[in-house]
């Protein structure tokens, strides 16, 4: 089945100051995309009471066919903390080295087009596409036309519908490369919690969950090196977004799992489903415990008493009481399933 456009998409003329520029000079700040609160509906929605909620977005940038991973961040102390003195309530996607080359791509004044990619399979599963328009080109003058006459904020901000858009060509011209993960997202993901808050507020939202699985997915898959944990081999078959080796979580979402690298173990599709049913379980020395009453099943008892490849960034490592809480909660727990 063919991807679909959403119906809008969301038109920005970008202003110096969310571009780093300071006294008219660029690099002076960090370079990120200001949304408008009234086109937030175009994202995934985040939460009012969870601090700097933040979501990964897949992105595909204006110069490449490639789609990079892309921060996603509502800065919402006035409203997540107790502190009146506190006042940021802003949305913010924010540039990195995948998605701005050299941190000086985009230009103050230059209009940006974020058009969301629907995948047909899994309608909570996007992607945007930003096209980027120069003052010089061909299509700038309409878009400003648009931006002016549209629901917008000081000419800046504005969804438009996409049957109003047909004029931009790069709409024909969008394809999907390979997913890139920056080095600004790697080391962002070390930020994540291996427990989270006892509510999580994600799960109102099916769509957000739905882009933080795939996201925890990627990284960590990266830090595994497209290597399941207990074969050590790399046994990805892949289609789009289609993946037999899969995240599982070693302390389980239902358990309040967080997404930090720690907690996630990649697992082909046969071992994540034994591993959450308890077939198998690890010790705190890496090594695969197979339960005594799954011994009989002679896959898992090659894997019984091996220790799982582990990746090279010792962040990554699975965490110790993860472990723990899996050995005392998950382990055994086929015997106490019913089919």
């Amino acid at each position: 089945m063919e991807n679909s456009f959403a119906e809008v998409a969301y038109v920005h003329k970008l202003n110096a100051n969310e571009l780093g520029y300071r006294a008219g000079k660029p690099r002076g700040a960090g370079r990120f995309f200001l949304v408008a609160k009234s086109c937030i509906g175009h994202f995934p929605p985040l939460s009012d009471v969870v601090l700097n909620d933040h979501v990964i977005l897949d992105v595909i940038p204006p110069f490449t066919d490639e789609i990079v991973l892309t921060n996603y961040v509502y800065h919402n102390s006035k409203y997540a903390t107790p502190d009146k003195s506190e006042t940021r309530d802003e949305y913010r996607i924010y540039l990195n080295s995948g998605n701005d080359i050299k941190s000086d791509y985009y230009k103050p004044e230059d209009i940006v087009v974020f058009v969301k990619i629907i995948s047909q399979e899994f309608p909570d599963d996007f992607t945007y596409k930003i096209l980027y328009y120069t003052q010089d080109s061909k299509e700038y003058k309409k878009l400003a036309s648009l931006l002016a006459a549209g629901d917008t904020i000081r000419g800046t901000h504005s969804i438009i519908p996409m049957k109003e858009l047909t004029f931009l060509d790069a709409l024909r011209k969008i394809r999907f490369g390979k997913k890139i993960i920056p080095k600004e997202i790697i080391e962002e993901s070390f930020e994540e919690l291996v427990k989270q808050a006892p509510v999580l507020e994600e799960d109102k939202y099916s769509t957000t969950l739905a882009i933080r699985s795939r996201s925890f997915r990627d990284l960590t898959l990266y830090f595994y090196e497209d290597k399941c944990a207990v074969t050590g081999k790399k046994l990805v078959i892949e289609y789009k977004d289609f993946k037999n080796l899969e995240a599982a979580h070693i302390l389980a979402r239902a358990a309040r799992g967080g997404s930090h690298p720690s907690n996630g173990l990649a697992l082909e599709r046969n071992l994540h489903w034994a591993f959450d049913k308890g077939f198998f379980t690890l010790t705190e020395d890496y090594i695969v415990e197979v339960h005594p009453e799954a011994m009989y099943i002679p896959y898992l008892k090659s894997i019984h008493g091996q220790k799982i490849f582990i990746p090279q960034d010792s962040r990554s490592h699975p965490n110790k009481d993860s472990i723990r809480w899996h050995r005392e909660k998950v382990f055994g727990l086929f015997l106490r399933t019913e089919a």
